[in-house]
């Protein structure tokens, strides 16, 4: 396991020499004994190794690598720090900089956005034993970074993302789509299931986006993230008109989604209306929705879909979500995202255990719960 540092660097441990002629051999030696077993996870089922202080550094691991932090830095700060700028890489950020800012990746506009956030915050902190935490109010810009980040981070527990599926991300083109991809997959990775991706492998034949392998009941279930694509938003071209976009307008992708069904297991369908939130119940995932919204527009696709169809559903469950903090931009964020579920009463491959649709709704429900601290 390698501790984040270079050969080059002075050692974590205090003693003012290079890493090289210090620690570099005695990883072996660091005292996970520390660690408390009892010590209660905010995400039990992604086996994350709790962070603790060493020699006056925070330990935190991410894709298998410790990682040697300052004790007041904020676990926030780590996945925004590390989780996210590591992902994609020194030479993107690079490259972002000497860009002109209506060229710059999405992505980086929100780090922008989180560095002036700071300096707006100069001001506001809290004095702990650690030394200054800064504090804020959160806006759509920095929880899209911070959610995306924290995604990133329950994907890459053990391991660090394939470099095909970052390079993607770090494509304007590919981004929404993937992005999506890396926050479902986050969802069922938190649900308690590992994550296969697909694409470098079945490149030659229609196939979903990842299969997903409950852990305990080693029940595998083939998983398909599609979002709708809005003009102006997120890299598309044009401007994005709020009043023509109140509806949904994903027939289309409901409709391929469910060809791209893997045999022999069930199937679940994830669709991300990519909207600015409405004034709908959030207290309730199954809540009805009002007339002449989104919600409305699924209900009356899922209705023609069942009036054509006299065979069992490809699918046992579809997800309707819309994880879109980013349209509020540099506003206090105010309203939650939104998820409209419609479960299958006649799926083509039953799910052995239904308790593992109820465990995937509970993931979807605290999707944007980050913890404080791990």
């Amino acid at each position: 396991m390698g501790n984040g540092q270079k050969r080059n660097e002075i050692c974590f441990c205090g003693s003012g020499k290079k890493y090289k002629r210090c620690c570099i051999n005695k990883n072996e030696n660091f005292p996970f004994k520390f660690v408390h077993a009892s010590q209660q996870s905010p995400e039990p089922n992604l086996g994350i190794v709790p962070s603790l202080e060493f020699q006056g550094q925070r330990v935190r691991t991410i894709w298998s690598t410790l990682y040697f932090r300052p004790l007041r830095e904020t676990f926030q700060e780590f996945l925004i720090l590390m989780a996210y700028r590591n992902t994609y890489g020194k030479e993107f950020h690079e490259n972002q900089v000497a860009l002109p800012s209506d060229k710059r990746h999405v992505t980086f506009k929100w780090w922008e956005a989180y560095c002036e956030w700071g300096f707006k915050n100069i001001n506001n902190f809290v004095e702990t034993e650690n030394g200054k935490v800064y504090y804020g109010t959160s806006t759509g810009e920095i929880q899209s970074l911070l959610q995306h980040a924290y995604d990133l981070f329950c994907l890459q527990i053990v391991n660090r993302l394939p470099e095909f599926f970052i390079s993607k991300l770090r494509d304007v083109h590919e981004f929404q789509g993937v992005k999506y991809e890396v926050a479902v997959a986050a969802i069922m990775a938190r649900a308690g299931f590992e994550i296969e991706f697909l694409d470098d492998n079945y490149k030659s034949e229609v196939h979903c986006e990842f299969i997903a392998t409950h852990k305990e009941s080693g029940q595998k279930i083939g998983v398909e993230a599609k979002s709708k694509r809005r003009k102006g938003v997120l890299h598309e071209e044009g401007e994005f008109n709020a009043e023509a976009d109140t509806r949904g307008n994903i027939q289309h992708l409901f409709r391929k989604a469910r060809t791209q069904k893997p045999k022999d297991i069930p199937f679940l369908i994830f669709i991300d209306m990519n909207l600015p939130s409405t004034n709908v119940n959030h207290n309730s995932i199954d809540a009805e929705p009002p007339e002449k919204t989104w919600e409305h527009d699924i209900d009356q696709i899922y209705a023609n879909y069942k009036n054509q169809s006299t065979l069992p559903d490809p699918f046992n469950a579809v997800y309707f979500t819309n994880f879109a903090f980013y349209y509020q931009g540099n506003n206090s964020l105010s309203l939650p995202w939104i998820t409209y579920i419609k479960k299958s009463e006649s799926p083509e491959h039953e799910i052995r255990e239904s308790s593992l649709l109820e465990c995937i709704q509970s993931s979807i429900m605290r999707y944007s719960d980050i913890p404080q601290e791990i």
